[in-house]
């Protein structure tokens, strides 16, 4: 056997033992999760529970705590796994499956939203949770097992990155997979974007009526002689000021404290000299509202105010076409 054809045989079997490792991982998963489902949340199910739950824990703090995880686990258990198992001799099939599943790995943007505030409940009532895992023979305390699902969607990353990769250098058909592991990357966006808005502390308005999620990043921003550096969530509808407040807790997730806000129908901005730009909220009977502002380095910087103004743009040609609707825009709606 030439030196070639043995490189060639170790790289389809480091590919095998990559499907298997997803296949084989995927069933691992699938145990972490009927030990939640299975085990404590049937005790909190049950008329007569083994281990007596607080009074005040059971209801709200209870859903908090297991969120959808139920319904994660039986997508997982009942369809996912299945098709996984079904085309793994096949990597471009295998690509299709996670394709045509991207809508259902939308169910992870809430479960994540949810897990600092879960994380804190299981560590208020550690000692009943501790008493319902020594019940169970569990190995693992149940925060430890709430952060599986968090920690999944990396993993069929880095796997599909792999994957890929050696399709590639055995000149296989690698973009199907190339495409998946793009789709794991755009969920796991989403699921980012979800997690930071349900993080907005102090908001008074209601953060699911301000439109779509544009951008969000930090922005250094002079406001009445004092420098902030703020971190700013871009919406279609409106642009809101934070500060954030790093986790202090291991798995739990940052919160942002709300400062400012200003409406992007009412905004104006101006390109400043040395790479600033203002920012200006005005309007009759409300104080003005003057912000210089710079991103944290230059290509941060051109994007905010490339997304700006399309934002800005957008809020002007939605009132132009209120006030004066053309012809064609009246045969679209009918």
């Amino acid at each position: 056997m030439s030196l070639r054809s043995s490189k060639k045989l170790k790289k389809i079997q480091h590919l095998e033992n990559l499907i298997t490792e997803l296949i084989n991982t995927e069933e691992n998963y699938i145990k972490d999760l009927s030990n939640v489902v299975e085990c404590y949340l049937q005790e909190f199910r049950t008329p007569n529970p083994r281990i007596c739950i607080p009074g005040d824990l059971r209801g709200c703090k209870a859903q908090i705590v297991f969120a959808n995880i139920e319904d994660i686990y039986y997508w997982h258990k009942e369809s996912f796994y299945g098709a996984l198992e079904k085309h793994r001799q096949s990597p471009k099939d295998l690509a299709k499956v996670f394709l045509k599943s991207e809508s259902q790995f939308h169910i992870y943007a809430k479960y994540s939203g949810n897990k600092a505030k879960s994380h804190y409940i299981v560590t208020e009532y550690a000692s009943y949770f501790d008493a319902v895992r020594k019940h169970f023979n569990q190995k693992l305390d149940l925060n430890n097992i709430l952060c599986t699902p968090i920690q999944r969607l990396p993993r069929y990353k880095l796997i599909l990155e792999n994957i890929g990769e050696l399709l590639k250098e055995l000149e296989g058909d690698w973009q199907p997979i190339c495409e998946a592991k793009g789709m794991i990357e755009r969920v796991l966006a989403t699921v980012n974007d979800f997690t930071a808005i349900q993080s907005i502390n102090n908001f008074h308005g209601d953060i699911s009526d301000q439109g779509k999620l544009v951008y969000h990043n930090f922005l250094t921003c002079k406001y009445k002689e004092k420098k902030t550096r703020y971190y700013v969530f871009l919406f279609t509808r409106i642009i809101i000021f934070t500060k954030k407040i790093d986790p202090k807790r291991k798995y739990s997730s940052a919160t942002y404290n709300y400062k400012l806000e200003m409406p992007m129908n009412k905004v104006s901005v101006k390109e400043l000299h040395n790479k600033r730009f203002s920012m200006i909220y005005a309007e009759p009977n409300v104080e003005e509202l003057i912000l210089i502002c710079f991103g944290e380095d230059e290509t941060i910087h051109n994007l905010w105010l490339q997304k700006i103004h399309e934002q800005i743009r957008m809020q002007r040609e939605l009132i132009a076409d209120l006030v004066n609707p053309s012809t064609e825009s009246e045969r679209e709606v009918v």
